[in-house]
């Protein structure tokens, strides 16, 4: 007997954008177009040149919207992102590219 298996990450998530708000920085993105999307890893890093398997994981259970409020900021510091989607199959995608903005 022959079974299928899915070995085809899906792609990175992409269209990210970050917004700062007192105590909070908000991250929007698109969804992707696969039909088994299991859910979303979003990563955070204050220094940009940190290779990213070193970044912290602030999603241990996936994230299963497009929006995300990380509330643990500090003021004045620049926080850097990556997410990666992750399919029902648990393929995980690229690391999306790194977006970044400054608690206030």
């Amino acid at each position: 007997e022959v079974r299928p298996v899915d070995t085809f990450p899906p792609a990175p998530p992409s269209a990210i954008t970050v917004a700062a708000s007192p105590g909070t920085i908000s991250i929007f993105f698109a969804t992707n177009t696969e039909k088994d999307i299991d859910g979303y890893r979003i990563y955070r890093s204050t220094d940009r040149n940190l290779p990213v398997t070193q970044w912290e994981l602030l999603t241990p259970d996936l994230l299963r919207t497009n929006t995300f409020q990380d509330s643990k900021v500090e003021t004045g510091v620049e926080y850097f992102y990556y997410l990666t989607a992750v399919d029902t199959a648990g393929n995980v995608s690229e690391a999306s590219e790194i977006v970044s903005e400054r608690a206030f």
